[in-house]
């Protein structure tokens, strides 16, 4: 690990890909201490009868088996956040030394759709044009068939996805935006229940946290106050869609290093 800085445990979005970490380093030898956590595929997910409550646990116990000394930093983008929070929430109640908890634009979850969904998709559409990038705009155009499709499925999907696994496979192997829609709507879906009840009885983070958001997830800011009694708000520019695009990077990089500059002096750096 780099001496410079505490082990910075990245949990992804809904799509299960990791971002580009390069905004929460402060130079190339700091990407050392970045350890990205993956999801379960979609089939090992239905397979296993994917809960929140299992993923927190076999998070908690994968950081406390790679990284067993050292306090560690948590940072979550979108519904990664909400899986942040509560792994911290979860080393904390198992004596592990959480030294930072960092949010990224994380806001409500459910598995329905919002009341601003055809806004914030023809939104998006439309930036996509204005960067000339027409290869991205077809890509999204089958994200959001394949998502139209799995939402017809309605609370059915897991049933759906176990009793036709093969086929659905094979469909995955020649469109990858097959597989990764259904592997995020199945892991809304199997979690949306126990994200509802996260705040049914809200146990407050005791390690200090910040978030990051836009304007776009701002209505969520009294719900991480109360998780978070030590949160510092930093607004970003762009949206949820574009806040690691070129333009808005070196903002959100300066609000990271910003917000977590006293991190790192939470417990001793094992060498």
């Amino acid at each position: 690990m780099n001496a410079a800085g505490l082990p910075l445990i990245v949990l992804p979005g809904a799509s299960g890909h990791a971002p580009d970490c390069s905004p929460f380093c402060a130079g190339p030898s700091d990407r050392d201490r970045v350890i990205a956590l993956r999801y379960p595929n979609w089939r090992n997910s239905v397979d296993a009868g994917l809960t929140g409550e299992a993923l927190v646990d076999a998070f908690a116990a994968e950081i406390m088996d790679r990284i067993p000394q050292m306090p560690v930093v948590l940072l979550g983008v979108s519904i990664g956040g909400h899986f942040a929070y509560a792994t911290a929430l979860r080393l904390e109640s198992l004596g592990r030394t959480v030294a930072g908890l960092c949010i990224i634009d994380s806001g409500s979850i459910t598995a329905a759709r919002s009341a601003q969904w055809k806004a914030r998709l023809a939104s998006h559409a439309a930036d996509l044009l204005r960067r000339g990038r027409p290869g991205a705009l077809v890509l999204h155009a089958r994200h959001l068939a394949w998502r139209g499709l799995f939402r017809l499925a309605g609370d059915g999907l897991p049933v759906l996805a176990r009793e036709h696994a093969a086929p659905l496979h094979r469909i995955g192997t020649i469109d990858p935006a097959f597989a990764e829609e259904l592997s995020m709507r199945l892991r809304i879906r199997m979690t949306a229940a126990w994200m509802r009840n996260l705040d049914d009885r809200t146990t407050s983070l005791h390690a200090p946290a910040a978030l990051l958001r836009t304007a776009a997830t701002a209505a969520n800011d009294g719900l991480w106050r109360k998780r978070c009694p030590e949160l510092r708000i930093i607004d970003l520019p762009g949206n949820h869609e574009t806040l690691f695009e070129a333009e808005n990077a070196a903002a959100l990089r300066a609000a990271f290093l910003a917000a977590t500059a006293e991190w790192n002096d939470a417990g001793p750096v094992f060498h």
